[in-house]
């Protein structure tokens, strides 16, 4: 049996040290009384470990393993000893020491596809792009998507071996797999690969917002500054900065009579015209002001037929200071007559249940080929150099043409403060909430959506047909097809 005696303090020599047995059945501990601080651990099974206990100079206690007998001497673990309390006398922390050479040793054998498998839960948490939801239909996220794309070559390279060179490479030599029309270059998805990856670094680093202590990653590893990369979307003269691109109104009789459902046929050759309901999905874009996301999301559940409103989650900041996820807001906008008789054209929403999509996909799952969709409206409609965002920003400017107020605008936008543009405080959000009180009381939000779509039946009222191209030469008129609401009243 080890004794009390067996475990108090002694000169270390090799012999006992060698020949010293744990029979206590618990792990014990024994203070060298020549080096002060070093000890000996010994578990039940023999097992021993030199390790070293002492205090800084602040009187922190600092508690560090030197490795494990016969692996280290005693005469290697009393010096080793004897230079971390010099060191600690000194100021200096050898566990960061030891914390670098971790660092060193991983950055052999870390890849950047593993930096980033730490980094995105992480991540994830404070920054929508690093979630799974950032993409929708999309496994990977929105910054992991763009980086694997750009930095694909270094993805299974040691981060070690990636040199500031070699990241510059990749960013000033990206070449996308399907490029699009008419571009030669992708220097703007490089520019936003760019973006995504500085702050790995910087955390992996500890750089930048990052230098506090606990703010980055705790083993910090040697890495580049990618600040130091030249941003090629600067001298890229096709990349926009601050997009303005609105329809005309000749472009608008081109493309409208086309967003109805069924699909003209013959727009998507592949898709029966009644799987489609992509075109329709870019109409009621238009005629609600929505985001691309807001009407991919849209559940028959959403949609209150009776009091013509649609409930939905919008986009919105997290609060200053705050590190919780962002959460979605959820705001209920009113729906235009024209948007109703939109709805009950399609079946998808007549038919569906409660959780259904009302713009499915032809798989009944989320709609997805947006950008399959507009190559085809525009190949139709003989339009080009517009975006389905553009449909919103058509609409806003619209209603500003008809005279309604940008406040009420920007509530349909459903932006966060739609009061920033008129003379009041900030706090005004707080006290006029969106909400309706007086039953009697005129619904500025409704009447401008009405507007919008009166106005919109004014334009394409003004041409009644366009001519849609087909294969071998053929051609076929397409109407919009009007349906009428049942809320409306009769002539």
């Amino acid at each position: 049996m080890t004794t009390d005696n067996d475990t108090a303090p002694r000169d270390f020599t090799d012999v006992f040290v060698r020949g010293y047995k744990n029979a206590s059945g618990k792990r014990v501990e024994i203070r060298d009384l020549r080096i002060t601080g070093l000890v000996m651990r010994v578990t039940p099974k023999n097992k021993k470990t030199f390790t070293l206990h002492t205090r800084t100079a602040v009187g922190d206690k600092v508690q560090i393993t030197i490795g494990t007998y016969p692996a280290i001497s005693l005469k290697d673990a009393r010096a080793i000893a004897m230079n971390h309390l010099a060191d600690i006398r000194r100021g200096h922390d050898p566990r960061e020491q030891a914390r670098l050479a971790k660092a060193l040793v991983e950055a052999r054998s870390l890849t950047l596809a593993d930096l980033l498998d730490e980094v995105e839960p992480i991540f994830a948490l404070t920054k929508s792009v690093w979630r799974a939801e950032s993409r929708r239909g999309r496994k990977k996220t929105e910054a992991r998507a763009a980086i694997e794309n750009v930095f694909n070559a270094l993805l299974k390279r040691p981060l070690n071996k990636v040199s500031l060179s070699d990241l510059a490479k990749a960013v000033n030599g990206y070449k996308p797999l399907r490029p699009r029309k008419g571009k030669t270059s992708a220097n703007g998805s490089a520019a936003r690969a760019l973006t995504y990856l500085r702050p790995v670094f910087d955390w992996a680093t500890g750089r930048g917002r990052f230098r506090k202590e606990g703010a980055g990653r705790d083993a910090k590893l040697e890495l580049p500054d990618l600040g130091l990369i030249h941003d090629p979307s600067i001298d890229d003269p096709t990349l926009e900065g601050k997009r303005d691109r609105v329809l005309t109104q000749d472009e608008l009789t081109r493309v409208m009579p086309l967003l109805v459902y069924p699909a003209p046929a013959g727009l998507r050759e592949k898709l029966d015209a009644h799987d489609d309901y992509g075109p329709v999905a870019f109409r009621f874009l238009f005629l609600t002001l929505s985001r691309r996301e807001e009407v991919t999301d849209a559940c028959c559940k959403d949609i209150n037929l009776s009091a013509r409103t649609w409930t939905k989650f919008v986009k919105t900041k997290r609060q200053s200071g705050s590190h919780a996820p962002v959460q979605r807001r959820k705001v209920t906008v009113p729906l235009s007559d024209a948007a109703i008789d939109l709805l009950l054209t399609l079946p998808s929403f007549m038919n569906g249940g409660p959780e259904n999509l009302v713009f499915p996909s032809s798989g009944n799952g989320p709609l997805c080929n947006w950008n399959r969709t507009q190559g085809a409206i525009n190949c139709a409609s003989g339009t080009s150099d517009w975006h389905r965002h553009d449909l919103r920003r058509t609409a806003a400017t619209i209603l500003g043409q008809l005279g309604v107020k940008p406040a009420v605008t920007d509530t349909l936008l459903c932006h966060l403060n739609p009061y920033n543009r008129e003379q009041v405080s900030s706090a005004a959000p707080n006290y006029m909430i969106d909400t309706k009180i007086l039953n009697d009381a005129v619904d500025r939000e409704r009447v401008a959506v009405n507007l919008l779509a009166d106005a919109l039946a004014s334009i394409c009222e003004t041409r009644e047909s366009i001519q849609l191209s087909r294969p071998g030469g053929t051609t076929e008129a397409i109407r919009p097809r009007r349906c009428q609401s049942p809320w409306a009243t009769p002539a």
